[in-house]
C-alpha cells in the first residue's frame, strides 16, 4: 500500500508554504501532492513537465492534482501514474476537520490501496490563541495530528513558542511537536523516508534543528505483537520510523511505518531490501533503540 500522509492546519498557518517545497525541492521521492486548487500554491511553470488528465508532473518526479472537492477521484488519479507515487501528500481545506476525511478514506475503496502514514498539522504561532477560540475546526485540527509543526515562531517572542507547546500538549498528548519558520522542517520527518530506497547512513545529520537518523538491524524474524506495542511506545524525540523486517512464525516480510504513535505493518513488496529499519528524530540513542527493537524477537 502506498501511505498517505494528511496535511492540515487552520487558515495561514503556512501549509502552502510546505507544500511549495516538497513540490520544488530535490528530495530524492515521487511524491504526490493533492491541493484544493492549482492558482493556491503557484507552480511555478518552469518546474512543470506535463500534465495529462488533471495531474501535473514536476521536474523533481513529483506530481500534483487539485481536488476541487473531490479527494477520492484526485487519489484515483495520482495512483494511475506509471510509475506510481511512491507516498501521498493531501492538504485539506484550512477549516476542514480532519477527522470525517479520515474516515472517508477508512471506509472507502482505497482502503486497500493506501494507508494514512499520518496527520501533520501546521499551527500559526502568532494567532494561536484567537484560532483555537474563535474555530472548533482548529481544535480538531490539533487532536487529530500526529506531528503538529508550531510554525511562525520567528514572529512571536521567545517564551511563546514553549508556552503553546505545553497548551497543544493538554490536547494533544502524544502528538509530536516541532517549532519552525516558514514551514522549514525535515521533509523526511513529513513524508517519511522511502521504502525501498538506498538507507540512509546510521547517525547521519539532517541539519535541521538537530535532526538525525539512525538505522536499526532486524535480522531475526519479530513477533508482530511485540513491534506494536514498541512502535507505540517510541520516545517522543522519534518522529519517523520506516523500513522492513521479516515476521514470525513464517518469516513473511512486512513493510513498517510509524509516525508519532500511529503505526502500520502491510505484506512487503520490495524483496531486494535489507530487513531494517530507519529512525528520524532527535537525540536519538541507537543503543536503546536497538534494544528495544531485539526485545520484538519471537
Amino acid at each position: 500500500m502506498i501511505p498517505l500522509s494528511l496535511l492540515t492546519g487552520f487558515l495561514g498557518a503556512g501549509k502552502t508554504t510546505l507544500l511549495n517545497r516538497v513540490l520544488s525541492e530535490s528530495h530524492g521521492s515521487r511524491m504526490a501532492v493533492i491541493v484544493n486548487e492549482f492558482g493556491e500554491i503557484g507552480i511555478d511553470g518552469a518546474l512543470v513537465e506535463g500534465a495529462q488528465g488533471g495531474v501535473v508532473e514536476l521536474a523533481n518526479g513529483c506530481l500534483c492534482c487539485a481536488t476541487r472537492g473531490q479527494l477520492l477521484v484526485a487519489i484515483h488519479k495520482v495512483l494511475q501514474a506509471d510509475p506510481a507515487p511512491d507516498a501521498i501528500l493531501v492538504e485539506t481545506s484550512g477549516l476542514a476537520d480532519p477527522f470525517p476525511v479520515l474516515s472517508e478514506l477508512a471506509h472507502s475503496s482505497l482502503v486497500e490501496a493506501v494507508q494514512v502514514d499520518g496527520v501533520i498539522t501546521v499551527v500559526d504561532a502568532e494567532n494561536f490563541d484567537r484560532n483555537l477560540d474563535s474555530a472548533e475546526a482548529a481544535f480538531r485540527q490539533i487532536t487529530a495530528a500526529d506531528i503538529l509543526l508550531v510554525n511562525k515562531t520567528d514572529l512571536v517572542g521567545p517564551d511563546i513558542p514553549g508556552l503553546i507547546e505545553r497548551g497543544i500538549r493538554t490536547l494533544n498528548p502524544s502528538a509530536r511537536v516541532l517549532a519552525c519558520v516558514a514551514g522549514d522542517v525535515p521533509l523526511s520527518v513529513l513524508i517519511g523516508t522511502r521504502t525501498g530506497a538506498k538507507p540512509i547512513p546510521a547517525q547521519a545529520a539532517h541539519g535541521h534543528d538537530g535532526f538525525e537518523s539512525t538505522v536499526l538491524d532486524a535480522d531475526n524474524p519479530l513477533d508482530p505483537e511485540l513491534l506494536k506495542k514498541w512502535l507505540g511506545a517510541l520516545p517522543g524525540d522519534v518522529f519517523r520510523t520506516k523500513g522492513f523486517i521479516r515476521s514470525a512464525p513464517d518469516r513473511s516480510r512486512l513493510t513498517v511505518s510509524a509516525v508519532g504513535t500511529r503505526y502500520w505493518l502491510c505484506p512487503a513488496v520490495s524483496a531486494d531490501a535489507a530487513d531494517r529499519l530507519v529512525v528520524i528524530g532527535r537525540n536519538l540513542n541507537r543503543a536503546e533503540l536497538q534494544a528495544g527493537l531485539d526485545a520484538c524477537r519471537a
